[in-house]
């Protein structure tokens, strides 16, 4: 057996690579071997070049859920390989909703000799995703947030936190409508357009909201939620029960929130709409979105 590891310097707040290789060197284990990505899609390169060298793979991605996700495509298509995440990214929200403490995901001895767990992956045209498929505000904030980086002394936090209020005002309303297995979902009744939605496997995204709180990993189903346009004052009030993932049950708010349970989601936008997928922005036309059921091998760590 192999342990690769594939270490990501620029995930997180701070690089956490020396700390992680002084780690794994202690572990002392046989057939271990350490690289570091250097760009974007590196992680699925190193992954698919040892997957390509046959015999059993276990591959731990050092960074954020688009460092796991980017491992994953490296890897779809071989056998006896599989993925660990070690979470030391911004968001870190696939590994909430894994069996186990999300700190035992941190220990490389027990992440090592830890058992693997079959998942259910999402498709989406030609990209899968380990966790969750998004369109409409949140997309759009991830979006303006990367423009504004480029603004002279503008750090990470402070473009998210600008982008934001800037999106509530200006990228609210989206057109998308949803067909979920085949039956189309209007918007609830007294609105008028999509504010956001989720298709998901787990239950958190975006830093540790619990949007789907009802996700299954391995049900074979894709767990389908939406919001509709509210006012911002509204909003604001809503993101409480939201982040806790109260908010699908919650009295005021469930006669307008949708939530779904379907094998294939179809988001008609009669044209281009911006797809997050894993963190990762594309854009895509119409998209259509399908599970995989226990399509793939997920390491979690020894109690």
């Amino acid at each position: 057996m192999t342990h690769l590891f594939i270490l990501n310097a620029f995930a997180g707040t701070k690089d956490s690579t020396p700390e992680l290789k002084a780690q794994i060197e202690a572990l002392n284990l046989p057939d271990t071997v350490i690289e570091f990505t250097k760009g974007k899609d590196d992680a699925t390169k190193i992954a698919r070049r040892y997957a390509e060298k046959g015999g059993e793979l276990r591959v731990y991605a050092s960074g954020g859920d688009g460092t796991a996700n980017e491992a994953l495509h490296g890897l779809l298509g071989f056998d006896n390989v599989s993925l660990g995440v070690i979470p030391v990214g911004t968001g870190n929200d696939y590994v909430r909703s894994l069996p186990g403490k999300t700190e035992d995901f941190l220990d490389l001895r027990k992440m090592t000799e830890g058992d693997t767990v079959r998942v259910d992956l999402l498709k989406c045209e030609d990209r899968y995703a380990l966790n969750v498929i998004s369109v409409g505000y949140d997309c759009e904030v991830a979006d303006r947030a990367q423009k504004n980086k480029r603004w002279p002394l503008m750090s990470g936090p402070l473009a998210y936190k600008l982008a934001i209020v800037q999106c509530l005002i200006t990228k609210r309303k989206h057109t998308f409508t949803p067909f979920a297995d085949g039956r189309m979902i209007p918007v609830a009744d007294g609105f008028k357009s999509q504010m956001l939605a989720v298709a998901a496997k787990g239950k958190f995204y975006g830093g540790g909201i619990k949007a789907t709180p009802y996700a299954e990993l391995s049900d074979g189903l894709i767990d389908f939620m939406a919001i509709p346009t509210v006012p911002i004052t509204y909003f604001a009030w809503l993101m409480g029960s939201f982040t806790r993932g109260e908010h699908i049950d919650h009295p005021k708010a469930k006669n307008f929130i949708l939530h779904e349970k379907c094998r294939e989601l179809k988001l008609d936008n009669r044209g281009d709409i911006k797809i997050g997928i894993d963190g990762e922005m594309f854009v895509m036309k119409d998209p259509v979105i399908t599970v995989v059921p226990k399509a793939f091998d997920i390491i979690i760590p020894k109690p």
